[in-house]
């Protein structure tokens, strides 16, 4: 075993591109940059008294003999079966991470990564120990790979460019910090173990994916949990679900964000009930419980400005069509508008999509305003009105009503006072929240 508290006096550190030693240079009295070599081996029948003796040499002749400052060339560490301890310090590595046979890493501390991160142990993971071990993906574009899942205690984007993973699942124990990267899991899927609620967060990143790929999260409360979800496919995207299981039993929900028109991927927004209107062509989520049988409120957000209006949630449905899922409320969060349905029981309908109604207008030829409780005021009636103005005229063409308010109507009578029974002739003038125009005008029989 390899122990970087004891077996290695040093501790290393990433400053400028570059290692420092830090318990020699305090012992030497001086400062001292060190490069690594090209590619580092750690070999499991690795000796404590040898490897401590090699060290001792190698730290010793490039302190004396070297200059005091090098260029950090990039590198591999190939852990070729060793265990390897962090507890409590910062290891730093600028180049890949090359994990073999049954080689893994007791990590406490902080493990910062600029390359990728391959995992070939057979064994199982290659992060072991408790939930203090951070690991850092600190370069640029980085992508996570091998024949093995690799789990992380707590996992933070740091640097530039993608964190993918590239055919291998991954799944973290604790916290996600996705800061302003995006984690690409393609049609892989990143498991969020840690069923608190506020343990992934984000600046501006986001997790995408393609196909059946997607952010999974176990939950244990009835509280809202939160899946960042978006895509830089084409337009890039931030469009987050909220999901709060209505009871604290253990559930487990994956999302994908799908920036894709939903009839590209075989579900044709053509086919649709008779109350669907457009079906938003931007993108759409696959929503499913793989775990618990617990009901959830869902949230899905979009962008007004971008996205288009929507009223309405809909589901694809085993009939092949797309669903109205009925009453939802409006919701806002992450500078984004949305639309909450609440207690989805039915998860085998994956596919979510936000849609808008088939804009209608309706209005009463006749009304009898007697108090009966039936019939007594005249209402506009209508689906996806935006701006309406509604106007009546008694037939000598005097205004008897005004209003623009869809839920004011009129009660037959004018200053006070109830009209007689006759013919009044109304106009409603506004617009759909699609844009359509209204333009509607008609007769009303008032009768006692």
């Amino acid at each position: 075993m390899l122990n970087l508290n004891y077996y290695i006096t040093f501790v290393l550190m990433k400053l400028n591109n570059k290692v420092i030693i830090s318990n020699f240079i305090e012992a030497l009295g001086c400062a001292c940059v060190i490069p690594p070599p090209p590619i580092f081996f750690i070999s499991s029948n690795f000796n404590k008294a040898f490897s401590q003796t090699i060290l001792f040499v190698f730290v010793s002749f490039f302190l004396l003999l070297l200059l005091p400052t090098f260029s950090f060339a990039q590198f591999e560490v190939i852990n070729k079966g060793s265990l390897i301890t962090n507890t409590n310090v910062a290891f730093a590595i600028k180049g890949n991470v090359i994990h073999q046979d049954n080689g893994t890493i007791a990590n406490t501390g902080n493990f910062y990564i600029t390359g990728d991160l391959i995992n070939d142990n057979p064994a199982g993971n290659v992060f072991t120990a408790g939930t203090n071990g951070w690991v850092y993906l600190d370069g640029a574009t980085q992508t996570i790979s091998g024949n093995t899942i690799t789990h992380f205690n707590n996992l933070e984007l740091l640097g530039t460019g993608i964190k993918q993973l590239n055919n291998i699942d991954a799944e973290i124990e604790d916290t996600l910090a996705l800061n302003d990267r995006e984690f690409a899991t393609a049609d892989n899927t990143l498991f969020v173990i840690n069923t608190g609620t506020g343990i992934v967060t984000r600046t501006g990143g986001f997790v995408s994916s393609t196909n059946d790929g997607g952010l999974s999260r176990n939950t244990l409360a009835a509280n809202t949990y939160f899946f960042p979800v978006g895509s830089s496919t084409g337009t890039t995207r931030f469009r987050p679900v909220d999901i709060t299981p209505d009871d604290a039993f253990a559930n487990t929900f994956k999302v994908r964000m799908a920036n894709t028109d939903a009839s590209i991927e075989s579900f044709d927004r053509s086919l649709k009930e008779s109350t669907i209107g457009e079906i938003n062509s931007n993108f759409y989520h696959k929503i499913n419980r793989t775990n618990g049988n617990s009901p959830a409120d869902i949230t899905l957000y979009y962008d007004n400005s971008s996205d288009g209006y929507c009223e309405i949630m809909t589901a694809w449905q085993n009939t092949a069509q797309w669903k109205n899922l009925g009453l939802v409320t409006t919701a806002n969060n992450y500078g984004l508008s949305g639309l909450t349905k609440q207690t989805v029981t039915d998860f085998s309908t994956i596919p979510f999509a936000l849609a808008e109604v088939i804009p209608a207008i309706l209005i009463a030829n006749v009304f009898s305003p007697n108090n009966n409780g039936t019939n007594d005021v005249l209402h506009v009636l209508g689906k996806g009105i935006d701006q309406m103005q509604f106007i009546i005229f008694d037939r000598w063409g005097e205004k008897v009503f005004e209003t623009t308010d869809i839920n004011t109507g009129w009660d037959g009578t004018y200053k006070g006072k109830p009209m007689n029974v006759g013919v009044f002739v109304y106009f409603i003038k506004g617009k759909f929240k699609n844009g359509d125009k209204i333009d509607k005008k008609g007769n009303i029989t008032l009768l006692r």
